[in-house]
């Protein structure tokens, strides 16, 4: 992260912010430590309820060197009260990191009301600003991916990944692109299986064998060629028969019927019937 060049201002000796330059409310880039953090989260009276989940996010981009000074601005009131701020402020504090913001200084406290109105900027938002194809279904593959790689095999761990830790994912790996666009024409083919679980798997898949994997995804789009007893004739028939009967799945179960078809195959096994009850262990891609 680049550092930006400081500006010259004054601070107030007391709260530490920057003093406005006039009547009307001023900003100035200052680098924030855990220290001036703190300080300002003393003065944190009149806020929402803070979320450890956004705090932890936060602090993680952080910690990577990832958090970009991008003109969002800490809002402070003329009174020196935190109006806009206190989970990045919290999250500077738990990084134990410095980190570059815009402090906004001088506002009227009523100007709380208005902030954070618009609509959050989704890792999907991201994906379209740089031009990525099938946008929304490859940000819902890395933000599986990665939580698959953390351990979270069912998708319900107490945090997710930021747009950041997303686009990084995507630069390390980028044959994740590949598992979106297969996934994305699967889906097309055989609409009974989230693009997100089909993407998933894809890339764990196509770890272990890329060659068996795209003709596995074939079988699973268009069902050609297979003779009775198939594992994928039995994922086949499970799914439709779930979304014609409009049962509401956990996402985590298409993945696990994904996973064992996959390891019937592979095992050389066939499969009459395709079941994973709903508290077993997720199970592994050999």
């Amino acid at each position: 992260m680049t550092k930006p060049k400081q500006q010259e201002f004054n601070l107030d000796a007391d709260t530490g912010l920057p003093l406005p330059t006039g009547s009307e409310p001023s900003a100035a880039v200052i680098d924030v430590t855990p220290a001036l953090a703190r300080k300002w989260l003393r003065n944190n009276t009149h806020n929402r309820t803070v979320r450890d989940r956004a705090i932890d996010d936060y602090a993680r981009d952080m910690v990577a060197g990832h958090w970009s000074l991008n003109g969002e601005a800490l809002k402070f009131s003329r009174e020196g009260a935190v109006l806009d701020g206190q989970h990045r402020l919290h999250a500077v504090v738990a990084a134990d990191v410095t980190v570059p913001m815009m402090v906004v200084v001088g506002l009227d406290p009523t100007a709380q009301e208005t902030m954070d109105t618009g609509r959050k900027r989704t890792t999907g938002d991201l994906m379209g600003l740089r031009g990525e194809t099938n946008a929304h279904v490859l940000a819902a593959i890395l933000r599986r991916v990665w939580a698959w790689d953390t351990g979270d095999f069912r998708f319900t761990g107490s945090y997710a990944a930021t747009n950041r830790e997303c686009a990084e994912l995507l630069s390390e790996r980028p044959d994740i692109r590949r598992s979106a666009e297969i996934a994305a024409r699967t889906r097309n083919a055989f609409p009974h299986i989230p693009a997100s679980m089909l993407g998933v798997s894809h890339h764990l898949f196509t770890r272990l064998d890329a060659d068996e994997t795209a003709w596995f995804f074939q079988r699973i789009g268009d069902g050609a060629e297979l003779p009775v007893g198939h594992p994928i004739l039995a994922l086949r028939a499970r799914v439709t028969s779930e979304r014609l009967e409009s049962l509401r799945l956990p996402e985590f179960r298409y993945l696990a019927y994904l996973i064992r078809t996959w390891n019937a195959v592979r095992e050389g096994r066939s499969l009459d019937r395709l079941v994973h009850p709903p508290n077993s262990v997720m199970p592994q891609p050999k």
